[in-house]
């Protein structure tokens, strides 16, 4: 790469190609760098032709002559622009997007399977939030084969003077495709936990939290689905390049850093609102670390969401290296929307972890034929009456059951303190506790 071009330089040589390469038809399925070649040979052809003999040559319309005179007129003086060309830096796409979509893909598709399963299995039904998820990962797959069209339908270059009009455009296309549904996406799999986080406890608290949240993420959703949308005065503006008539108010760039940083501040809001219930639960601090890492993981969607909009703010303009590629959002995208699946169902894959492998997630009662036992059970927990195999007598039992509360549907069992709301979701698996634990059925 040359560095006797300044960036200002590359911006205008890869705007100039834009224009002229999309100018005229005979063009369109060439790099756009041969009509300023075209361009240079006729009036090396033709030293002393006028504007109106360019026009000719080119094949343009009206519309397409007044917009090209006003930015580039008289065009004899674009002849210079070709002596820069060799100059300018030929940046490569980058080729990650179908590797990484295949991976996510495959995580995300095991992890929704066993969420599934973990519901079915424990509880013998799935629940309205599951369903919500299990709607977020088919949006996500989409999203993600959709965002994998766009890389290969751009082409392998990345500097516009290296493709043609008809890659820009297409993947233009896809890409502003990808942006205005984006943010429904993203808002799924919000709902999907906020659902969740309403149903875990009668807390007035926590659902005053849950609704404000959903305002918010609905409304962000909304605004950035409008701000692409309607980010000109015609939807399509991508047929319109040469109408005079073409108004674009919506600053893209702005538009996504908005939108998206209070997605991040509302992930982090979804991040900690259940946070006060672990807190206000009397658990041992082994279990209490381990809640709070189940809920917390969604910090890791958080870190993705702002390196998406870090890889944003330098993608969507041309840099110094003349690159304009759209793919390393596209890719954050994939990864934020994926992990953002992954993260909100490690409640479920951990109860269902605690069923198939207590011993590694739970503490032993000393007694494994009961601790199997009570691993081993599906659907609601109880307290087994008069067993012999509890290794408590019944007045232990009974207190035991004084004692016992639902927890959160991540698969532990608490001592509530006597101001706690309890849950409203079935439990799945509890945690045994020594001789604190319960027999299970």
């Amino acid at each position: 790469m040359s560095s006797s071009l300044s960036e200002d330089d590359i911006f205008y040589l890869t705007l100039t190609c834009y224009y002229w390469g999309s100018s005229s038809q005979y063009f369109v399925n060439q790099p756009t760098n041969e009509a300023l070649k075209a361009l240079a040979q006729f009036y090396a052809t033709n030293p002393s032709a006028d504007d109106d003999q360019v026009a000719s040559y080119f094949g343009w319309d009206t519309k397409t002559y007044s917009v090209m005179e006003e930015n580039f007129g008289p065009f004899n003086e674009t002849v210079s622009v070709v002596d820069l060309l060799p100059l300018a830096p030929h940046p490569r796409a980058t080729g990650s997007i179908i590797p990484l979509f295949v991976v996510f893909t495959i995580l995300s598709t095991l992890v929704i399977a066993l969420r599934l399963w973990s519901r079915l299995s424990l509880l013998g039904r799935i629940q309205s939030f599951d369903w919500i998820a299990l709607l977020s990962y088919l949006l996500i797959v989409a999203w993600g084969a959709y965002g994998v069209h766009a890389s290969v339908v751009g082409g392998d270059m990345a500097s516009w003077c290296d493709r043609s009009y008809h890659q820009i455009k297409q993947q233009s296309i896809a890409y502003n495709i990808g942006m205005t549904t984006y943010p429904a996406v993203v808002l799924s799999i919000k709902i999907s936990l906020l659902v969740f986080y309403y149903q875990l406890s009668t807390w007035r608290a926590l659902r005053v939290a849950v609704w404000i949240t959903a305002f918010i993420s609905i409304g962000n959703a909304f605004g950035g689905f409008l701000a692409f949308l309607l980010q000109c005065n015609r939807v399509n503006f991508w047929d319109y390049e040469f109408d005079l008539g073409l108004v674009c108010r919506v600053n893209t760039l702005k538009a996504i850093l908005g939108t998206g940083i209070v997605n991040v501040i509302t992930d982090a809001l979804i991040w900690v609102i259940p946070m006060p219930l672990v807190w206000r639960l009397q658990l041992y601090p082994r279990e209490r670390i381990i809640a709070i890492f189940t809920f917390g993981l969604g910090g890791i969607a958080c870190i993705a969401g702002a390196i998406r909009l870090k890889a944003v703010e330098d993608s969507i303009r041309f840099g110094v290296n003349g690159k304009d590629s759209v793919l390393p959002i596209i890719a954050w995208g994939i990864v934020e929307l994926n992990l953002g699946l992954i993260c909100s169902s490690a409640p479920a894959l951990r109860a269902l972890v605690m069923r198939h492998i207590p011993k590694i997630l739970s503490y032993g009662s000393g007694n494994s034929s009961a601790d199997m036992k009570g691993s081993a059970a599906g659907g609601r927990v109880h307290a087994v009456r008069n067993s012999a195999n509890s290794g408590q007598s019944p007045v232990g039992m009974a207190a035991s059951r004084e004692k016992f509360t639902k927890s959160p549907d991540i698969g532990y069992a608490e001592y509530e303190k006597p101001d706690t709301p309890t849950s409203t979701t079935t439990m799945e698996l509890p945690i045994q506790r020594g001789s604190k634990a319960v027999s299970l059925v």
